[in-house]
C-alpha cells in the first residue's frame, strides 16, 4: 500500500547541501547580529535506509514524515547520508527534545516491522549562542562528531558553542557609554552604548540583550522607568543602576527589588565593574571566556 504524498500546501522543501548550508551561513549571520540560540541536529543513517539521493524513496517518504513534525522556522535538508533539521531560536534542551520527537518519527518509516537495536537511527545535535567562531563550518562539524559520537536509538549532545552574550550600556554622556562598553567588550562580552532614551526604551525590551548598565538620570526620562519595562519584559536578566548624582534612595530600592540588580555610583571603579560583570557570569548563559586584551 502506497503512502499519499502530502498536498502542496503540506509539503515543506528537503533542501539540497548546498542550500542548506546557504541556510545555515544565513542562520549563522543573523544570530551573530541579533544574538539568541540557533542548533542543529544530524539523523544518522538507518541501515536499510541511507538518506541518501540514490534511496530517493525512502528519503521522500521519511522527508515527508518529518516535515510535518517540524515548526515552520526549522528547516529540513538531506547532507551526505544524513537528515539535518536546522532549529533557530533553540537552546540545547529545546533541540534535543525535538531530535527526539523525531527520532521517533524516522523509526516508524516502515508500519509492521519490528525494530531492533541494530536497525535504530541516531542523531547528534550541537548548539550555537551568540556569535560563533568558525561560522557555519564549527556548528555542522560539531553536530556531526556528535552524530558519530550517538549510539543507536539515542541522542548525543555537543558541548554548546558559546558566543559572546550582548549588554546594553544607556547613559546620555556618550564619551562615558562608549569608554564604559570598550571596556565591557574586552572580554567575554559584547557591549553596545546607547544615548537616546527612546531607542533605550525599544533596546531595553529585545530578548537579545543578556543583561544592563542603566543610568539612572537621562534627559526626558528615567532609568530607572527603562530597567522596569525591561524587567517586566525578560525578567530575570541582570542589570547595574549608575548615578553620578544625588537620587532617591527609596526608587532605587524598589529597582533593586526589581530582579538581580546592583547599584554603582559614577565614577565608576575597575573594581566594582569587575564585580558587576562576576554576577552578569552567574546569571548569564552561553559565556565564552577569554582573557582581556593586554592579559
Amino acid at each position: 500500500m502506497s503512502t499519499p504524498s502530502p498536498s502542496p500546501d503540506d509539503r515543506r522543501p528537503l533542501l539540497d547541501a548546498e542550500a542548506f548550508r546557504h541556510r545555515l551561513d544565513e542562520e549563522v549571520a543573523r544570530v551573530r547580529r541579533s544574538g539568541g540560540f540557533l542548533s542543529l541536529a544530524l539523523f544518522k543513517a538507518v541501515p536499510g535506509i541511507s538518506f541518501a539521493p540514490a534511496d530517493e524513496q525512502a528519503l521522500a517518504l521519511i522527508g515527508d514524515r518529518l516535515r510535518r513534525s517540524v515548526r515552520l522556522e526549522d528547516v529540513l535538508a538531506e547532507r551526505a547520508h544524513r537528515i539535518a533539521l536546522l532549529m533557530p531560536d533553540t537552546s540545547a534542551g529545546e533541540a534535543a527534545r525535538a531530535a527526539e520527537r523525531l527520532l521517533a518519527v524516522v523509526e516508524d518509516r516502515a508500519p509492521g516491522t519490528a525494530a531492533t537495536a541494530a536497525s535504530l537511527a541516531s542523531v547528534g545535535v550541537a548548539t550555537a549562542y551568540g556569535e560563533l567562531e568558525g561560522g557555519g563550518s564549527a556548528l555542522l562539524n560539531a553536530a556531526e562528531e556528535a552524530a558519530r559520537e550517538a549510539a543507536p536509538g539515542k541522542i548525543a549532545l555537543s558541548r554548546t558553542l558559546q558566543g559572546r552574550p550582548r549588554v546594553l550600556v544607556i547613559d546620555d554622556d556618550l564619551a562615558f557609554a562608549e569608554a564604559l562598553a570598550e571596556t565591557i567588550s574586552e572580554g567575554e562580552w559584547e557591549a553596545h552604548p546607547c544615548t537616546d532614551v527612546s531607542d533605550a526604551r525599544e533596546r531595553a525590551k529585545d530578548p537579545n540583550y543578556s543583561a544592563f548598565f542603566v543610568d539612572v538620570v537621562l534627559p526626558r526620562g528615567s532609568g530607572l522607568d527603562i530597567l522596569r519595562d525591561a524587567m517586566l519584559a525578560h525578567a530575570g536578566r541582570p542589570a547595574v543602576l549608575m548615578s553620578g548624582q544625588d537620587v532617591d534612595p527609596g526608587a532605587v530600592l524598589d529597582a533593586l527589588g526589581l530582579g538581580p540588580v546592583m547599584f554603582i555610583r559614577k565614577p565608576m571603579r575597575r573594581a566594582e565593574l569587575d564585580s558587576a560583570l562576576a554576577m552578569f557570569r552567574q546569571l548569564v548563559p552561553g559565556i565564552r571566556r577569554r582573557s582581556r586584551r593586554g592579559h
